[in-house]
């Protein structure tokens, strides 16, 4: 692996970020799903770049972690297909109600599962080298 100061993490950020859409674009039944999703991204660089700048350390030491999110989220559906595509059928027809009235979400639990591990390994990356 790189060194975390590494120009390398910003292609690994931007191949997280497509494994990440690849993963959640099957699931999504219309263009407002979409967006929602493709939002995601963005807002985790910005969240990213506000903990950046408010703790003064360098954004590119910490693209680990960004890819350790997006690569654990995405992680997270694989195999989950049709639930998560029945899911976001049931909700783009029940807008107001709540997500516990709807389809069983099966990937809560891989996406509780993945997400911890892919960030831990991504911060004790960050520790380590």
């Amino acid at each position: 692996m790189p060194e975390k100061s590494s120009p390398l993490w910003w292609l690994f950020a931007a191949i997280s970020v497509a494994v990440y859409l690849a993963a959640m674009f099957p699931g999504t039944v219309n263009r407002r799903q979409r967006i929602w999703v493709s939002c995601g991204p963005v807002a985790g660089f910005l969240a990213l770049t506000a903990f950046s700048a408010t703790y003064d350390s360098s954004l590119n030491e910490m693209l680990p972690v960004y890819c350790g999110i997006m690569l654990g989220l995405a992680l997270g559906v694989v195999g989950h297909g049709k639930a998560l595509r029945a899911f976001m059928t049931w909700r783009a027809e029940n807008p107001g109600k709540p997500d516990d009235e709807g389809p069983g979400i099966p990937w809560m639990l891989q996406i509780a599962f993945t997400l911890p591990i892919c960030l831990g390994g991504a911060i004790w990356y960050m520790n380590n080298h």
